[in-house]
């Protein structure tokens, strides 16, 4: 199920319309359509505002899963996780495509660089 959905069922079932329950659980019309369209993920807090506003109650559960050992990024020298192997081509590719974002950034024009003045300890 998704937060999609969950919005998309509160509609439904509530029997109110967009702009009510956006006016009764203080989300804007917008937002309310952002979610109902899967732009936008409403908070947690905004899921339970919203189902109160129409008379219901949000439960969360964890549902269990097939477990798995360990997930791929923590295994030591996992093959799928390693880079792959290129060629000094590819790698100066790479590094002229690099190159060129690095050139084509704003810079911001600094003037002289001012340093605190330093003082002069007298030799004892």
């Amino acid at each position: 199920m998704t937060v999609q959905s969950i919005v998309e069922d509160v509609v439904r079932r509530s029997g109110l319309s967009k702009a009510e329950l956006a006016r009764r659980s203080g989300i804007s019309r917008s937002s309310l359509d952002e979610y109902l369209l899967g732009k936008r993920q409403p908070s947690v807090a905004q899921l339970e505002r919203l189902g109160e506003s129409a008379g219901f109650r949000l439960d969360l559960a964890w549902t269990p899963v097939e477990l798995r050992k360990d997930p791929s990024w923590l295994i030591p020298n996992n093959p799928d996780m390693q880079p792959r192997p290129t060629t000094t081509a590819q790698r100066a590719q790479i590094l002229e495509r690099v190159v060129v974002v690095a050139t084509e950034l704003r810079r911001r024009e600094r003037g002289e660089l001012e340093f605190p003045p330093f003082k002069v300890l007298a030799a004892s």
